[in-house]
Formats: structure tokens, C-alpha cells, sequence
């Protein structure tokens, strides 16, 4: 932990006038890690899209579905992509009563910074880590895990990628897929990947021509992902039924009104 913090400490932490992805999100689903500049810029993403709340709240409860899931298949590691600032239903905290071991995987110095910090400050903290790394660099990511001696390898590990490529706006599909699967073959048998993102289809099926600029310059470039992208991202890995489905219709169709963003379990093969 020192490492990580010595590496960020030279980053402009102290830039609170300026809205961060990481603490942005961190504020949209009830965390206190976030400035005021956050905090604005949530507000005016929730004045133009209201709805925007309520879908990543749905996102989360098909994560917490799913990693019950993988909890119920014996797996006890989990590594969280892109993870940013742990909220307080943050991904620790739905395994920690299952005493699984979780690291936490964030590119952005900020988030890492802020995850050191917040798990320093918990008895999770045994069993909790956080690297800096990017989730497209899956042998370093896969490595720095291993050295934080929380997961076993060569036992069966549970990928959480929730609501992240998105923001991965400069590598198309087959650059993410290639990614993904070396995840894959890295891993054992009863390894599982728990994925969302949100999709540019409209509820009638129509396509969303192009994000609303306030969207990119408030928060990050953002990129979504048709079906037919996140099919190819998935690759080789194993999706479990149902598929491919709206986060509130896994795993079983819910009859409440689309959240907009897909959600898949996979696992790599047995």
C-alpha cells in the first residue's frame, strides 16, 4: 500500500475544482469520497438524464446477484476492473461475511489513492487490495494481483467488469476482446466474468446516433456497446445463461422497464 500511495502522491490530488470519473461516480451511488465539483457535474448528468441513477443503482444489483452467484460456486477471489472508489455497497463488503479475498484494479491514480485510503480504514483491509494498472494490460494486472498475495491463480478467480468499458473509448471491440481473453486462458477452470455496460439501443430498438456532448465534456469520452460489440468482447469466454440480457433480466426476466445496459456472466471452460 505505501508503493501505491508513494506513486500517486506527485498526481494533483488537491485539483477539487475539477470533476473526477472515479469520485463522480463515487457520489451517484451514495459514497462520501467526492468534491463539489463531483458533485455538480453528477447533478447536471442527472438533470439532463434522470434516469441515469436508477441505472446504475440496476447495475449494481446484478452485480451483487452475480457475485452471490460465483459465491455459490465455491469461488472465494474476486478481482474488480476499473473498479474506481469502493462505495460503501462496494464489492468487499458483498463478499466479506463469504471471508473472500477482493483486489480492486483502477487505472486512475485518484481512484487508487482514495481505495487505499477507504480500506486503511476498514477490518477488511487483511483481505482487500488495490493496484494501479490498466484492465487492458491483463498480464500486468495479473501479476501485480499476485503480488499483493491475495489471490491464488491457480485457483478459481471471479473477473467483476461492471459498467467500465465504456469509458474504455479508444480500443474498439477486438482490442477489448483480445484483452479479455487473456484473462481467460490465464486463468483456471470455474473462472468466472461478471460483465455490464450500457448499450446504445433506445427501448423501441432504435440506435443512438451519437452521445450528447454534455455527457463527454462533463465527465470522460464515453463509448457504448452494441450486442453485436459486446458479443465479440466476450469472445471465447463461456456465457452462462441467460446470455446477454438487460441487467434487470438477469438472471430471470424481471417484467420492470429496461435499465439500458447489458449484463453477462461467463466462465471460462471446464
Amino acid at each position: 500500500m505505501e508503493r501505491i500511495l508513494a506513486d500517486v502522491a506527485s498526481t494533483d490530488l488537491d485539483a477539487m475544482e475539477r470533476p473526477n470519473l472515479a469520485r463522480a461516480t463515487n457520489y451517484l451511488v451514495g459514497g462520501g469520497a467526492n468534491f463539489a465539483a463531483d458533485r455538480a457535474a453528477i447533478n447536471a448528468l442527472l438533470a439532463m438524464d434522470p434516469a441515469v441513477g436508477t441505472r446504475f443503482r440496476a447495475s449494481r444489483a446484478f452485480v451483487g446477484r452475480a457475485v452471490r452467484t460465483a459465491l455459490d460456486r465455491g469461488v472465494d477471489q474476486f478481482l474488480e476492473l476499473g473498479s474506481g472508489i469502493p462505495s460503501p455497497g462496494g464489492l468487499h463488503r458483498l463478499v466479506g461475511p463469504a471471508g473472500a479475498r477482493v483486489v480492486y484494479v483502477d487505472v486512475d491514480p485518484v481512484a487508487v489513492a482514495h481505495t487505499c485510503e477507504l480500506l486503511a480504514d476498514q477490518k477488511e483491509v487483511s483481505r482487500t487490495a488495490a493496484v494501479r494498472a490498466d484492465l487492458r494490460e491483463a498480464d500486468r494486472v495479473l501479476d501485480e494481483a499476485r503480488e499483493t498475495g491475495l489471490l491464488d491463480l491457480d485457483r478459481p478467480v471471479a473477473i467483476v467488469c461492471n459498467a467500465v468499458l465504456q469509458w474504455v473509448a479508444d480500443s474498439d471491440a477486438d482490442d477489448l476482446a483480445a484483452s479479455l481473453e487473456r484473462y481467460r486462458a490465464a486463468l483456471p477452470p470455474g473462472s468466472l466474468l461478471v460483465l455490464s455496460v450500457p448499450h446504445p439501443d433506445l427501448l423501441d430498438g432504435t440506435e443512438i446516433v451519437e452521445v450528447p456532448p454534455v455527457i463527454e465534456s462533463t465527465m470522460a469520452p464515453l463509448r457504448l456497446r452494441s450486442r453485436a460489440e459486446l458479443t465479440r468482447i466476450l469472445g471465447r469466454w463461456d456465457v452462462l445463461p441467460p446470455g446477454v440480457v438487460d441487467v434487470v433480466d438477469w438472471p430471470l426476466a424481471s417484467g420492470t422497464e429496461p435499465a439500458g445496459i447489458y449484463a453477462a456472466l461467463a466462465a471460462t471452460h471446464r
